[in-house]
């Protein structure tokens, strides 16, 4: 009943009211040498976008947002590993042995290629480095790719003679 009523009200109005007509609102002009408004010119980009002109993207350091958080991207498949230590995944090191030098301690790893190779502190691995070689262990500082985890790298101990702790 009320919707009819404003309805009725709205129709005798426009019947009883006359005409008008259309003033132009005056459109702003800058003046020479000013800058645009940062609206204009995200509609001019959008204009050009739909008229099939490029569309360029700035991320700004930020990271893309359609790739997936859950996948990591891959540096390579097994065969395009560099040869020697820099190929050796930090995961398939086996610790043979740690000798004390002049220059300090070096480490002999055999990596998966079954071939033995001499380590010392700061070489890079694959995936890593090796931190610091001690009488007994290794420090390897292994880089993640994993979004969720509050560090970007994780360190890694092998010992020589591992004991089991009770």
């Amino acid at each position: 009943m009320r919707a009819a009523s404003g309805f009725l009200f709205v129709a005798a109005a426009a019947v009883g009211a006359p005409p008008k007509t259309p003033t132009p609102i005056p459109t702003p002009t800058a003046p020479a040498g000013t800058l645009e408004s940062p609206g204009q010119a995200l509609i001019d980009q959008d204009e050009s976008a739909m008229a099939g002109r490029s569309y360029s993207y700035d991320p700004a350091g930020r990271r893309d947002p359609f790739r997936s958080l859950l996948v990591r991207a891959e540096r390579g498949g097994a065969g395009q590993r560099p040869p020697g230590i820099p190929g050796i995944v930090i995961d398939d090191v086996v610790l043979q042995g740690i000798w004390k030098t002049r220059a300090g301690y070096v480490a002999q790893i055999r990596g998966t290629d079954n071939k033995s190779y001499l380590l010392r502190a700061g070489d890079q691995l694959y995936d890593g480095e090796a931190l610091r070689i001690g009488p007994n262990e290794v420090v390897f500082r292994q880089n993640l790719n994993d979004p969720q985890s509050v560090k970007p790298f994780r360190d890694i101990t092998k010992q020589l003679n591992a004991t089991i702790k009770p």
